[in-house]
């Protein structure tokens, strides 16, 4: 039996946990140390495919893989979106600086053209530099095209990213798109940006309004985050050894009849939750914020060491 802790709610669950943090993509904390999760069956057998000599057998396999992968339907995870938004919010950088990017296109633009455009862009941003940690989510407007929201604790020049979208705009008009055909890229700006506040009220604001109410479904991936994102813890496990420590930093309840005052409540066979109505004690989170941290800047300072090895390489 486990506690889960997430940001905006507890979940008790009769499953055990084998990892004190969930919801990193690579790693765990076992007995307070630091752990690369053991890869899972299936990433193992791929992996294996790939490195065969038998080409015979590798290629048809991965076109298996390709044809179903066009078939699939994705959906939004809301509750994981939201959880690697608290988590990258909860970064000492984040906490020093913190941007909302809005990136629309033309109306009546494909889906298909919307993501290349997208693509375009964030590679562009992330080769000059200007981008390393994000995460985006796609969103269906009212006019039915498609555009990106996305979160990032890096500071990019509004003046700089928007012609560097107007400059996809411009491939894509020159390869004969008809849509694209009828806009006039010199003054399109659809690159924009709101700098989220310290108020922590704010970002509930706006991962409710941008992410909870998506339910539409894309054939391709609705949200995505960079690789130090990824690696990001969500949620902290513990059980009745340790739930003192935690359970004393939340409210008490002196009336149960005034229980849905400071929690909303649902049961299952599997799970009970009790979600927040309140802003929680920051102290809470001290632990997964700490290992969070430690995992972060590790990403970033092997990341450095490689492009100065590279660099070193290449004189």
């Amino acid at each position: 039996m486990t506690y889960i802790l997430n940001p905006t709610s507890i979940v008790y669950t009769r499953f055990s946990a084998k990892y004190k943090f969930g919801g990193s993509s690579k790693f765990g904390v076992l007995d307070d140390e630091i752990i690369l999760k053991p890869r899972n069956k299936a990433r193992k057998n791929l992996e294996k495919m790939k490195r065969s000599e038998s080409t015979e057998l590798q290629i048809p396999f991965e076109k298996e893989i390709e044809a179903e992968k066009e078939k699939r339907i994705y959906k939004l995870n809301k509750s994981k979106v939201k959880k690697k938004c608290y988590a990258l919010s909860r970064l000492k950088k984040s906490k020093a600086f913190l941007a909302f990017y809005s990136i629309s296109f033309p109306a009546k633009l494909s889906d298909e053209v919307c993501y290349k455009l997208f693509n375009i862009w964030l590679t562009r941003c992330r080769n000059a530099s200007l981008l390393n940690t994000y995460l985006w989510v796609a969103e269906r407007q009212k006019n039915g095209t498609i555009h990106f929201h996305m979160l990032t604790n890096d500071f990019m020049d509004i003046k700089v990213v928007n012609p560097y979208m107007a400059k996809a705009l411009r491939t894509k008009q020159k390869a004969g798109n008809e849509v694209l055909k009828q806009v006039n890229t010199e003054v399109y700006n659809g690159v924009d940006v709101k700098k989220v506040g310290n108020n922590r009220k704010s970002l509930i604001g706006y991962l409710i309004k941008y992410v909870a109410k998506n339910n539409i479904e894309f054939y391709r991936y609705p949200w995505h985050c960079s690789r130090d994102i990824s690696l990001l813890n969500t949620s902290t496990n513990f059980n009745e050894p340790d739930d003192k420590k935690y359970f004393d930093k939340l409210p008490r309840i002196e009336n149960i009849s005034k229980i849905e005052d400071l929690y909303r409540v649902k049961k299952t066979e599997k799970y009970n939750v009790a979600g927040f109505n309140f802003i929680p004690d920051e102290e809470l989170y001290e632990e997964i914020d700490y290992v969070n941290e430690v995992m972060y800047n590790e990403y970033h300072n092997r990341k450095q060491k490689t492009k100065e090895r590279i660099k070193n390489e290449d004189r």
